[in-house]
């Protein structure tokens, strides 16, 4: 087991991701708790919401010699990701790379910029300067299928990048 501190992934109990986080706060050198901020159906409608981005994970850097019982055996901690019995340290780009792509640990997603049945402009590519009708999204927000409503087209279905689009004015 290695003496220098390194990042871990813990496991906690369905809920326990923040109660976690705080009592290591206090015995290890960092805690990283990711959130995500989204919108999710509350009520009937959509509300803004912030959860973990891995629910029933966080990370901890902690020198596992030394603290591997004390988490192991937190309340609310089912775990450490292992290789056997070999806790396994997550590479500190990986780490890196999470926060880079969130503000103050939490990670937020953009609403959709095209809603289904909104008329729209190809952009880019062979098909641009046509107006189509925005069908829906493919695989997140990257690919979308729209229907094109030019007369020789007759209401073709085209995959495109969601880039290659804009909103009709």
């Amino acid at each position: 087991m290695s003496s220098t501190p390194q990042w871990y992934l813990i496991r906690t109990k369905p809920g326990k991701e923040r109660w976690v986080r705080d009592q290591l706060a206090v015995t290890v050198p960092e805690v990283f708790l990711p959130m995500l901020k989204a919108k999710m159906p509350r009520w009937g409608r959509l509300a803004s919401s912030i959860a973990p981005l891995f629910p029933c994970y966080l990370f901890a850097k902690l020198e596992i010699a030394a603290h591997y019982f004390e988490v192991k055996y937190l309340p609310g901690v089912q775990g450490l990701v292992s290789a056997g019995n070999d806790p396994i340290a997550v590479p500190e780009p990986i780490i890196v790379e999470i926060r880079r792509r969130g503000v103050n640990d939490i990670v937020e997603i953009p609403d959709k910029a095209f809603d289904n049945g909104e008329r729209v402009r190809v952009v880019l590519g062979p098909f641009r300067g046509f107006e189509a009708i925005f069908e829906r999204y493919l695989s997140g927000a990257e690919r979308v299928a729209i229907l094109l409503s030019a007369v020789q087209a007759g209401g073709l279905r085209v995959l495109l990048p969601a880039s290659a689009l804009a909103k009709c004015s």
